[in-house]
């Protein structure tokens, strides 16, 4: 390129020093067409280089500015990694400050661990003298060692005898428990001997005015049953309803083909219910044996329960509705009914559910089988592993244990061990498992009263 430029401007010199050497004699001159050539040929040649010149220049240009944008992105990268590590800085500002407080907490409670083991060294020095002076006493009382021996087996033997007191002691404590219910049982009769007298006299004027109402055969006909001393009660307490009694309260019953005895009646607008079961205030204990189930206990005017037997000999007449009413401590009432059957005692009085069950209740008492009734004494739940009655306190229809229990503990209040409150009173498709209820009823009517809801 210099090169070029170096000749182009020498032909200019030479051209314009001949023009000068001839200005004396003032006479033109023109160049020649070669000489034109030449010269147009550097000026071509000279705008060619200028060309590439240019060319290249862009070309540096360009790449000068993709460096120049690989730089910028390169300070946009290095100016968030600044900031990441700033703030990563700061994080661990905060995370030494922490190690910082935890390294003076660990080391106070090192301080305090030290104490702690000077402590234990001391004490364990004391325990060292201590055990030498009874290894002292010891090689001082090895002659009385075969005394020992005899002393301890004398021991042995009185622990055994204790644990056999104790055996007996439970075993008498069942037998009075017995005696109890016996007792119990008892009285009960004697009180339904004394209500039956005071109601027989009622009950004489009240059937002597249904007799006048009857033709004269039917009055000569009850009045042969009356001197032969033969009386019948209402088979149950929907009769009595329908004699025209209206208040709730004791009476007695008599279910066809068996003997007379007492029951609570809950009168409602539209039947008479036979109470089978209440639980109100635990004034009763309910972890009875299988013949206080089968016979029933406590009392008609409190908590009780009326005996399996006689809800065998109720329902069997016909065609009977089972009413259950829970209640919770919010004072919150659910109830359930369904058609059921109650097998006698040949098949331990098992309970089937026959119809659909009705009520704001879950049915928790099988799924439409028969279930036996188990007690502690009497295991016939379907868990063959395990007697429900026993390890939940309290006789029921037991299918698996862990859907219901009516016969519960009753708790005043809830116990905090979960053990505890699985032997309460708990319906599981209500409030669950674990939670004792505050009362319960149970109750049967025929099914061909006319209920209204």
């Amino acid at each position: 390129m210099k090169l070029l430029f170096a000749s182009i401007t020498l032909s200019l010199l030479v051209l314009g020093g001949e023009s000068w050497g001839f200005s004396s004699e003032k006479k033109v001159q023109y160049a020649s067409w070669d000489e034109v050539n030449v010269l147009a040929h550097g000026l071509l040649q000279l705008g060619h280089g200028l060309k590439e010149h240019v060319d290249k220049t862009k070309g540096q240009l360009k790449e000068i500015t993709g460096k120049l944008v690989q730089h910028n992105v390169s300070l946009v990268e290095l100016s968030r990694q600044a900031r990441e590590v700033r703030e990563s800085g700061e994080a661990l500002k905060g995370r030494l400050q922490q190690l910082e407080d935890r390294d003076k907490q660990l080391y106070d409670v090192s301080q305090g661990l030290k104490g702690k083991v000077q402590e234990i060294s001391t004490d364990r020095q004391m325990l060292d003298h201590r055990l030498q002076n009874l290894e002292a006493k010891i090689q001082l009382l090895e002659p009385s060692k075969r005394q020992n021996r005899s002393e301890k087996e004398d021991l042995l033997s009185i622990q055994t005898l204790m644990e056999i007191q104790s055996k007996r002691m439970d075993e008498l404590l069942e037998k009075i428990k017995l005696q109890q219910y016996k007792l119990d049982k008892q009285n009960l009769q004697i009180k339904s001997l004394q209500n039956t007298i005071q109601n027989n006299r009622l009950e004489t004027q009240t059937w002597r005015r249904m007799n006048l109402k009857k033709p004269v055969e039917d009055e000569a006909q009850s009045n042969s049953s009356m001197e032969d001393g033969q009386h019948v009660f209402p088979s149950d307490c929907h009769q009595i309803f329908l004699e025209g009694e209206k208040s709730s309260g004791i009476y007695s019953i008599q279910p066809s083909g068996a003997q007379p005895f007492e029951a609570y009646c809950e009168m409602t607008s539209d039947a008479g219910w036979t109470v089978i079961q209440r639980r109100t205030d635990g004034s009763v204990d309910f972890d009875q044996l299988w013949e206080a189930y089968t016979d029933g206990f406590g009392n008609l005017n409190g908590e009780f329960w009326l005996g399996l037997e006689k809800m065998h000999q109720i329902s069997q007449q016909g065609e009977y509705l089972l009413h259950i009413d829970l209640q919770d401590w919010e004072n919150n009432v659910q109830h359930m009914e369904a058609k059921f059957q109650l097998a006698g005692s040949n098949k331990a009085y098992a309970l089937q559910l026959l119809g659909p069950v009705t009520g704001e209740l879950e049915n928790a008492l099988g799924d439409f089988e028969q279930v036996p009734f188990s007690t502690r004494d009497r295991d016939q739940d379907k868990k063959s592993d395990f007697n429900c009655a026993k390890h939940l306190s309290g006789g029921w229809w037991f299918n698996s244990c862990g859907y219901s229990n009516l016969n519960g503990k009753y708790f005043l209040s809830v116990p905090k061990a979960r053990h505890e409150r699985k032997q309460g009173i708990f319906w599981k498709t209500w409030k669950g498992r674990y939670y004792p209820l505050k009362s319960t009823s149970i109750k049967i009517c025929p099914l061909d009263v006319d209920l209204s809801v």
